[in-house]
């Protein structure tokens, strides 16, 4: 079954995209090729959708009704995932083993002299975790609190964060402070305490408002392929025509785009594609038929919006303002730029007329 994305149609941000709106960083701490590849990638111009629609049936459309129901099993395993992520550490009196977190500080000199950035107090380490460079951590495998070592090391020949010590040798003298070993969190009320900033002080209530907010990741969830099931019903019912030249200008357009985003970091396009496991032609095939989803999204809830005669207000704006964390339409202008408002109604009226659309639908 072919996926529409909902937030093509509807998105704040694809709005602006599709309008070519939004302000310009700033770029003074960029390089020229990256300045140019930027500037290229938000001067695009304002690309209008053209082409007809002969909408077929869009009311009464049957969706699959999605269960929203959050089981004992889904809850456990969140709250086992909280337990994992918020280990205790527990300080221990014997030598520090890989795995301990290790709290130091510490200078390190080359030819004697401390250099930049080399230097921290009451800093935590986690021996293992590879945060230092090679030697560092394996030399205070065995160590023990209060004790005091000299380091002999040598930085990587390729060392970006600070190309002068790139493969000079250097000596870092560590004082040990403190060593802990990580246990296994309890649940209990300190626990609860902990992991909300004591919003709650109890298991029971903290567990509650853990399955009402699966509860709402879930109607969050089914909300979202409910529009992706009418969508697709409604434009697979609808004939299109003159649609061709939108879709090219729309698709060179993300194209080169895309491009010019891969430049910034300094890769290729084909690079892009890897990072989705698709070849390049594969990629550009991909974001062909997503371009071509979208003009026709677009048109299908124009058209519908038409028939319908629905409107966006005031209200509809600050609502919009409210879902994008603003406190006023006007500051959610400023944050979007040239061509804000535009991209405003666009998704204001789209999201009214997915509210009709799902107001008739029948769940099946």
């Amino acid at each position: 079954m072919k996926k529409y994305a909902v937030l093509c149609a509807c998105g704040l941000a694809a709005a602006m995209v599709f309008s070519g709106c939004g302000k310009k960083d700033d770029t003074k701490d960029t390089t020229p090729a990256q300045t140019e590849a930027t500037s290229e990638a938000e001067t695009s111009e304002d690309l209008e959708i053209k082409g007809d629609v002969k909408l077929g049936e869009y009311k009464n459309i049957e969706v699959t009704k999605q269960n929203t129901t959050v089981t004992d099993e889904e809850l456990q395993t969140t709250v086992d995932s909280y337990i994992k992520a918020n280990p205790d550490y527990v300080e221990v009196d014997r030598p520090a083993k890989e795995g301990d977190t290790v709290n130091i500080d510490y200078v390190g000199m080359k030819d004697g002299v401390a250099f930049e950035g080399g230097t921290a107090e009451g800093q935590d380490l986690v021996l293992g975790s590879g945060s230092f460079i090679d030697g560092f951590e394996e030399g205070l495998i065995g160590a023990t609190k209060g004790q005091e070592l000299s380091l002999d090391l040598t930085f990587p020949e390729e060392y970006p964060n600070n190309p002068d010590l790139a493969g000079k040798a250097v000596v870092f003298d560590v004082t040990v402070n403190t060593i802990e070993e990580k246990h296994d969190a309890v649940l209990n009320d300190d626990f609860v305490k902990k992991v909300s900033n004591e919003e709650f002080t109890d298991v029971d209530s903290w567990k509650e408002d853990l399955r009402s907010q699966l509860v709402q990741q879930k109607e969050d969830e089914a909300k979202t392929m409910k529009q992706s099931e009418i969508l697709q019903a409604v434009v697979e019912g609808s004939e299109f025509s003159g649609i061709e030249e939108s879709v090219k200008a729309q698709y060179e357009q993300q194209l080169s785009q895309s491009e010019n985003m891969a430049a910034i970091y300094g890769m290729k396009l084909a690079d892009i594609a890897a990072m989705y496991q698709m070849e390049e032609q594969e990629y550009k095939d991909f974001l062909y038929t997503q371009v071509e989803n979208s003009v026709k999204i677009q048109l299908v809830l124009k058209e519908i919006a038409k028939q319908e005669n629905i409107q966006v207000t005031d209200e509809d704006r600050q609502k919009v303002a409210e879902e994008n964390q603003a406190e006023s339409v006007e500051q959610l202008l400023e944050q979007l730029g040239e061509g804000g408002e535009k991209a405003l109604d666009d998704y204001a009226l789209n999201e009214k007329v997915l509210e009709f659309l799902e107001s008739s639908a029948v769940e099946k």
